[in-house]
């Protein structure tokens, strides 16, 4: 028989078997416990913070007024919204400028670095630039400035207004006229449902900088209007422009030297000069610019459809270029290679040249008003062009009485499928 004494003994004994096989369990289950992250307690979501513009001063009724209060009222305004923001320190912020006002805003710089990473800028209302007459300095290049400034939205939700006002700047050409908004050395950006209008000049400029979303937008200026490009982009990588439409005085997007891996697709363009690559190599200038993509796009009543322009004199390379599933709604010229570019009355003859190759058209239909060539390629006699393709061309003329016609300058490449114009000039 068990004794009470005994069976207190046997007890512990087990007892302390129990625990100890527990606690090993536990430590052996541990590093499986943390080497799945769905088992770990979810993360705290960062803060979110709301600043609106109007709760620093910012009086927003657009009136002449503004100009006489615009030192205190709204650029310290917008400067301080933006400092609150920007520096917020964590989570994420949200600079709202709200919607029924109108905000007139002077130069101002929007600078980087922020903390918090995810920082948006929401432009619900309007905001608009003095006329020329009401600038302080002449010699300011942009009207608002955004950088070092990384992981920013701006966004418009379909109803935010940009406004340049560049109708007071347009009758004097040769002026230095501000570019509205600049983008300089940003990274990690997204632009979306915006409507942007009358620039002085340029309406989006985009230097040095990577990973750019642009999507929902519309730029508007008069077709009269001269240097409106639409967006420009320097020096700048990894950009995608899509499902947007821009109807400018000039390109519609241009992109110059240094800038690689761009995708445009679902854009619509016109009135304007189109969609171009260059001009590049201008005053003996070496420019790069490769991995472009340009598809699903429509062009309607544009001077120039897609085009590559070089100056005479430049060097470097302009290569692997695909235009694809292009509309051109009576495009005056839809399709150029010129190595001859000169916007001048005069140019000197030069043989050195940016070179351009690997450039592959697929798609091509529509309409086109042009009384000469519809398909152009001028290339130099000492850097032709080389691998370019055609696959599927179909271009009428808007006038039935005429024909749409192929011209090739010491350009070399293969075509297939061109029904109308029929581009049998290239060079094996």
């Amino acid at each position: 028989m068990y004794t009470l004494q005994g069976f207190s003994t046997y007890f512990l004994i087990l007892l302390w078997v129990f625990l100890e096989l527990s606690t090993t369990r536990d430590v052996r289950a541990t590093p499986v416990f943390q080497s799945y992250g769905h088992y770990r307690p979810p993360a705290p979501q960062p803060q979110q913070t709301i600043i609106n513009v109007a709760e620093f001063g910012a009086i927003g009724d657009g009136k002449t007024d503004d100009f006489r209060v615009i030192d205190y009222e709204l650029e310290q305004a917008f400067e301080s919204a933006w400092d609150a923001g920007c520096k917020n320190g964590s989570g994420s912020a949200t600079i709202s400028v709200p919607s029924g006002k109108t905000f007139l805003v002077f130069p101002i710089q929007f600078g980087g670095p922020c903390q918090p990473y995810n920082i948006t800028l929401e432009i619900l209302g309007s905001i608009v630039a003095p006329p020329k007459i009401a600038w302080k300095s002449k010699t300011v290049s942009s009207w608002l400035k955004f950088r070092g400034v990384e992981g920013l939205k701006v966004v418009g939700n379909q109803q935010g207004l940009v406004d340049g006002q560049g109708a007071s700047w347009w009758g004097q050409v040769n002026d230095q006229r501000p570019t509205a908004m600049v983008l300089l050395i940003v990274v990690s950006w997204k632009i979306s449902g915006l409507k942007h209008i009358n620039s002085p000049k340029f309406h989006l400029s985009i230097t040095q900088s990577n990973i750019v979303n642009i999507s929902s937008i519309h730029i508007i200026a008069p077709p009269n209007s001269p240097n409106t490009d639409g967006i420009d982009l320097f020096s700048s990588t990894n950009v995608l422009i899509h499902n947007s439409t821009i109807q400018t005085g000039d390109d519609c997007i241009a992109i110059k030297g240094g800038t690689s891996n761009v995708s445009i697709t679902e854009v619509a363009c016109g009135p304007g000069h189109g969609i171009s690559i260059g001009s590049l190599g201008q005053g003996g200038k070496y420019d790069e610019v490769e991995a472009i993509r340009v598809s699903n796009c429509t062009l309607n009543g544009t001077t120039s459809g897609v085009r590559i322009k070089t100056w005479q004199g430049g060097s470097g390379f302009a290569k692997n270029i695909h235009f694809s599933n292009i509309t051109f709604v009576a495009a005056n010229l839809p399709v150029i290679i010129d190595q001859f570019y000169c916007p001048h009355k005069e140019c000197n003859n030069q043989t050195s040249a940016v070179k351009v190759s690997e450039v592959t058209y697929t798609g091509l239909v529509g309409t086109s008003s042009c009384q000469n060539a519809t398909i152009s390629f001028r290339c130099s006699d000492t850097v032709p062009c080389t691998n370019i393709t055609l696959n599927g061309v179909d271009i009428t003329s808007t006038d039935p009485g005429n024909s749409t016609t192929a011209i090739c300058l010491n350009a070399h490449g293969t075509a297939h499928d061109t029904t109308s114009p029929i581009v049998d000039c290239l060079m094996k």
